[in-house]
């Protein structure tokens, strides 16, 4: 990859990314459009959350997003819900510096691409406040289809609530639109 697109690798969480994930929590641009909004995020959340995202058993998958060049992980992805009769949702953090580079279009198609081929899922869906320009160019751009809009679904306390889009892929969507990522 060249140095505008870096290389991207996702890789299973550990206990030592902890300080990552306190970074990436406290980042105001990070989090601006996330679904839920705290007032704050602690090193020892931050280490709850890590060691939460390294266990397996459950129905959640998360993947630390690995960029060559940096020390740390710069971001997750994350499947909610697998092994369901439902679809799993699809959930995201750029964190660090790389957003604009395709660092997370490229994370969220190797996370879609295992949904489907290595946890069996027939769609993956996703809630984007609408407000998220960014993230629904990201997966317009792999395939996604706008399905609805829950009109003030999230609640705000600095203003009046957020509308939240819901958007979906199925595999053969997927494959066509992202088969240069996947290569």
């Amino acid at each position: 990859m060249s140095a505008d697109r870096p290389a991207v690798t996702l890789r299973p969480f550990e206990e030592g990314d902890a300080p990552a994930v306190h970074r990436w929590f406290n980042n105001p641009a990070a989090v601006a459009s996330l679904m839920e909004q705290r007032d704050e995020f602690t090193v020892e959340q931050a280490e709850a959350w890590t060691q939460r995202a390294t266990d397996d058993s459950g129905e959640d998958r998360k993947f630390a997003i690995v960029v060559e060049g940096y020390e740390e992980p710069v971001g997750f992805t994350a499947l909610y819900g697998l092994f369901r009769q439902t679809a799993p949702e699809l959930g995201a953090l750029i964190g660090d510096d790389v957003r604009g580079k395709g660092v997370g279009r490229r994370a969220e198609a190797l996370t879609i691409a295992k949904a489907f081929d290595e946890y069996g899922a027939h769609r993956v869906y996703g809630r984007i406040p609408a407000r998220n320009e960014v993230a629904k160019k990201t997966v317009a751009g792999l395939g996604w289809k706008h399905e609805g809009t829950m009109r003030a679904h999230l609640a705000r306390r600095d203003g009046p609530p957020d509308d939240c889009e819901v958007w979906g892929v199925l595999p053969d969507e997927f494959r066509a639109a992202a088969a240069d990522l996947l290569e």
